[in-house]
């Protein structure tokens, strides 16, 4: 009997658990959530985002909480049947509505994307002008490079040569070395034991001097006899002291310059009798007069100082474009300059700054493109030339309608070939082409080698950059 009764208190209980003769499909089925029942009863009149309908225009958008919108649903929604919705069902509509589209977290993460043009920086402006126009000139006269502080100490300073004759006319000069820096006394002595006779001899320096930030720099030559200074120029001469005029020894000039570059140096000093120099025909001969000479410059915000060696090399580098026009200070609300802003003020930034690289390749179109006033070809030379540089600047070759309307139409219109030549400097240096980076937004080669070249050097892609592109 123990045994009957304790099955029966079994068979009842799984009985309460699983009701005898229930079928399979009277199981209790799920509540709706509440993204399906906005779709059923709200997205005819709100929209599928809740963007709103032609009945009611207004989007769903608020700083309600979920509580307060739950509320406010029961209260008057469905509009046929306001009321109809439990909580429980308002409440999940509620937490759907507030997080898929009407609080101020969810606009803000359904909003597209901005894409936002980035435009040359102002640094980035002046390498890519400069790397444009050095592209058509020679490379360094020696390989190496005078940025690189692994550089050897040793070639550190300027190439200097000592001539025994006050006019550079000794052959190969009497001596060969390289000096750390410009700043010698001689006195009354010979300045290297192979010249015997202090009180005539010359000296040239030759190399490059290497810029560590952009802006004006003042350069001051130091004597009490001749002296010539050549920067970044072979023809004209910086500070030209070579003919002294009274009794100053100090002679100063200023130069805009742009950071991380070098840019070639020459020195030339000379030591000798002002006027006619008639000491040998003298029996005696007059005393040596005393000498010494020092290149020093004035950094902005720095104190007068002789060129340290960190800052020389004894390798040349090629004479390159120098752009000096003030641009506005870029963004830096990010901690990093952005070409982010289009202003007037940098508009006419450009504008200015095209006119003066058109005006420096003007005045030396033969060497950049390697014609002269009398070749029958020149303007078939320069009309090549500037399809290079259009397609140089622009990071990618020109197509047939780009060569109509930045070469051909130009030099066309012009009533000149030079004229035609600075219309389309102007023109490719203010198209959105060169100005903006990465325009097409594609992911061809060309804007990779684009991408690579203004990520690592602040400027346009190398020729072996741009061959890389070409093949792919």
């Amino acid at each position: 009997m123990r045994r009957a009764a304790v099955f029966c208190q079994f068979v009842l209980t799984l009985g309460a658990w699983f009701p005898l003769g229930a079928a399979e499909n009277d199981a209790p089925r799920e509540r709706p959530n509440g993204e399906q029942i906005y779709k059923t009863q709200c997205v005819t009149c709100h929209g599928a985002g809740g963007e709103g309908t032609k009945k009611y225009k207004r989007p769903l958008a608020g700083d309600r909480s979920v509580a307060q919108l739950a509320e406010l649903i029961i209260e008057t929604m469905p509009e046929d049947d306001p009321g109809s919705l439990n909580s429980a069902d308002a409440a999940a509509v509620a937490e759907y509505v507030h997080d898929a589209f009407y609080s101020p977290i969810a606009r803000e993460r359904n909003r597209p994307a901005r894409i936002e043009m980035s435009r040359l920086t102002a640094r980035q402006y002046r390498h890519a002008v400069t790397d444009l126009i050095g592209s058509f000139r020679d490379p360094w006269i020696e390989t190496k490079d005078p940025a690189n502080e692994n550089t050897a100490a040793e070639k550190r300073g300027l190439a200097a040569e000592y001539f025994p004759d006050h006019r550079f006319k000794s052959g190969d000069g009497a001596a060969r070395r390289v000096d750390a820096t410009v700043n010698f006394d001689f006195g009354v002595e010979s300045p290297v034991p192979e010249i015997a006779e202090p009180r005539r001899f010359s000296i040239r320096w030759t190399g490059s001097v290497l810029v560590p930030e952009t802006g004006e720099y003042e350069f001051v030559v130091r004597t009490e006899h001749s002296a010539r200074l050549w920067i970044n120029d072979t023809e004209r001469p910086l500070i030209d002291a070579w003919v002294r005029s009274g009794n100053d020894i100090e002679h100063r000039q200023e130069l805009f310059l742009v950071r991380g570059r070098a840019y070639q140096l020459r020195l030339e000093f000379s030591k000798s009798k002002q006027g006619v120099d008639d000491s040998d025909k003298n029996k005696e001969k007059p005393p040596s007069a005393k000498a010494s000479i020092v290149l020093s410059w004035k950094r902005s915000h720095r104190a007068l100082e002789p060129i340290p060696a960190r800052n020389l090399s004894p390798d040349k580098a090629p004479v390159t474009f120098v752009c000096s026009t003030p641009f506005p200070p870029d963004d830096r609300s990010y901690g990093w300059e952005r070409g982010a802003a289009v202003s007037k003020d940098w508009d006419e930034a450009i504008t200015a700054a095209a006119i003066e690289a058109a005006g420096y390749i003007v005045a030396h179109q033969n060497v950049l493109a390697g014609t002269n006033e009398a070749a029958a070809d020149r303007s078939e030379k320069l009309r090549a030339f500037s399809r290079q540089f259009a397609e140089r600047a622009f990071r990618r070759p020109l197509s047939d309608e780009q060569q109509k309307k930045f070469i051909d139409k130009q030099f066309d219109e012009a009533r000149d070939i030079e004229k035609g030549l600075k219309r389309v400097v102007v023109l490719v240096l203010k198209s959105p082409r060169f100005l903006f980076r990465e325009l097409s937004g594609g992911t061809d080669g060309y804007d990779v080698a684009a991408r690579l070249s203004f990520g690592l050097w602040d400027s346009l892609p190398s020729q072996e950059l741009l061959a890389a592109a070409a093949q792919g």
